[in-house]
């Protein structure tokens, strides 16, 4: 159920969704954030609500799989050249947010092996404006991985601008992984591995819903990330990082199952 053809975008903003009732917020909150052409690609088990149908700078392809499944799945399809591949469905997106976001982005000199973190705040109702602080991104404060190994200083690429050459050429992300922040994680290292260059950037870019732990529909996300990711992060990251390979196949996604259980099942 792709949409029309159309020039090619500017920037690609990739969304898995389970929220269709929350798309036009967000998807009109992008306008503000960019006066750049633009595509969203949703992946979603759901259907597109029938006032976004009109949308030719929307795509959306149905999937019932996990969320790093349908991220994998969604990010085959990016045009620009420049993605912002980690949108939620339960975000707004600030005011020229985006525009400042990239404009640092190329500031940062030539070359793909670029990428701005976006700072973003997380509370019930997504009115917060107190955005997380630089501490928080890093991965060994926010993820078990061993600081033997993993510096001190790496940060997780979980609201990250990418040049899309660079996010292809590492596979993008790792489907052994099913909940976002592990695989974010794990991209991370792998890039960070590979020297790229990184900046959190000075404009937050999104406000974000909260359901923490099992409350709302957050209950298979919280399920999957303490259960089955994080002891899988765990045990691959307390041992010498040159044991994994930096690029993977962007196609593993094909090898995770078609429907999630901890969801729909």
């Amino acid at each position: 159920n792709l949409s029309e053809t159309m020039p090619k975008p500017e920037l690609s903003l990739l969304m898995p969704g389970i929220r269709p009732e929350r798309w036009k917020d967000v998807f009109e909150s992008i306008h503000e954030g960019t006066k750049k052409s633009f595509e969203l690609i949703i992946v979603s088990p759901y259907p597109l609500p029938e006032e976004l149908t009109k949308y030719k700078n929307i795509k959306h392809v149905t999937d019932w799989g996990n969320p790093v499944r349908a991220s994998a799945i969604g990010s085959m399809l990016f045009e620009a050249d420049i993605i912002y591949p980690t949108l939620s469905d339960d975000a707004i997106v600030i005011k020229d947010s985006l525009d400042n976001s990239i404009s640092e982005l190329l500031e940062m000199g030539d070359g793909i092996k670029n990428t701005v973190l976006c700072k973003y705040s997380e509370d019930a109702g997504g009115k917060s404006t107190n955005y997380q602080p630089d501490d928080y991104y890093k991965i060994v404060n926010a993820y078990p991985a061993n600081p033997k190994f993993v510096p001190a200083d790496w940060i997780i690429f979980n609201s990250n601008l990418w040049y899309r050459e660079y996010f292809d050429y590492l596979g993008g992300w790792d489907t052994i992984f099913q909940t976002c922040p592990f695989s974010h994680a794990d991209l991370a290292i792998r890039a960070q591995r590979d020297g790229i260059k990184t900046k959190i950037s000075n404009f937050p870019i999104a406000q974000l819903d909260h359901m923490p732990g099992m409350t709302g529909d957050h209950a298979p996300i919280h399920i999957g990330h303490t259960t089955r990711d994080e002891p899988l992060f765990a045990q691959k990251y307390n041992q010498p990082l040159d044991n994994f390979p930096i690029v993977i196949d962007k196609y593993k996604w094909k090898e995770s199952d078609n429907i999630w259980d901890l969801r729909f099942k």
